[in-house]
């Protein structure tokens, strides 16, 4: 039995965020659009903002961009609208 206590102690450890930052994060993106920043970029501005998650499970949703900004207005965008990006939302239901 203290072998499977401490079994399952090890791995609540390898699960839980301690340092604030998702376990899991997941992006969300349209596979036809080149966007002009990279995930990192954009996890990066988006964590500068605040939104990012910090739970074990984070969604990025970067469908609402436009197509065609460059690197600075994407960059504006993400941080006007980084509430809205970083916000999971379920699917709306019929």
């Amino acid at each position: 039995m203290k072998a499977i206590s401490r079994r399952l102690r090890r791995l609540e450890r390898q699960l839980n965020p301690t340092d604030g930052k998702p376990t899991l994060l997941l992006f969300a993106c349209n596979a036809a659009q080149e966007l002009a920043l990279d995930d990192d970029t954009c996890k990066q501005i988006l964590q500068e903002t605040g939104c990012l998650s910090t739970g074990r499970v984070g969604v990025i949703d970067l469908t609402t961009i436009q197509d065609g900004l460059n690197a600075e207005e994407m960059e504006r965008y993400l941080r006007e609208n980084a509430a809205e990006i970083c916000a999971f939302r379920p699917a709306p239901t019929a």
